[in-house]
């Protein structure tokens, strides 16, 4: 892993926090949609047996179709690229709300507060891991 410039520790921080609150939405949302794929998928199945005809399973079809449609659209793991999916609808919210949180000197100056104690707790942790890992290199070489 590379090191990263001191200037670049808050962004990438924020953009974590970012990225995490999206796939809890993404997750909520693709849970919802499961819930409601259920009983429908179960209705569907019902409805084509007892009066599908010749294509008893045209409307579970239906129902795998309507699923992989809004399994592209909520883009969970965000491997999708392109129009189609939830990130035309969230890009545009980020983008604003970076913009008014970078406009904003009350924002900018709890980040800061934030961003420091993170990276005192970040040197904190490292040094204990230093110790600990010195103290394992002394106790191999005796």
């Amino acid at each position: 892993m590379s090191e990263q410039e001191p200037s670049d520790i808050p962004q990438s921080r924020l953009n974590l926090i970012w990225s995490v609150l999206v796939f809890q939405l993404r997750l909520i949302v693709d849970g919802l949609r499961d819930v409601v794929l259920v009983p429908i998928s179960l209705i569907a199945a019902l409805i084509g047996l007892i009066a599908g005809g010749a294509e008893p399973a045209r409307y579970f079809n239906q129902i795998l179709r309507l699923g992989r449609r809004t399994e592209t659209w909520i883009n969970l793991f965000g491997h999708r690229r392109g129009s189609g999916t939830s990130d035309e609808l969230i890009t545009p919210f980020k983008e604003r709300l970076f913009s008014e949180a970078e406009a904003n000197p009350w924002v900018q100056k709890a980040g800061d507060t934030v961003n420091r104690s993170l990276d005192q707790v970040n040197d904190a942790v490292q040094k204990r891991r230093d110790d600990r890992d010195s103290a394992e290199d002394t106790k191999v070489d005796k």
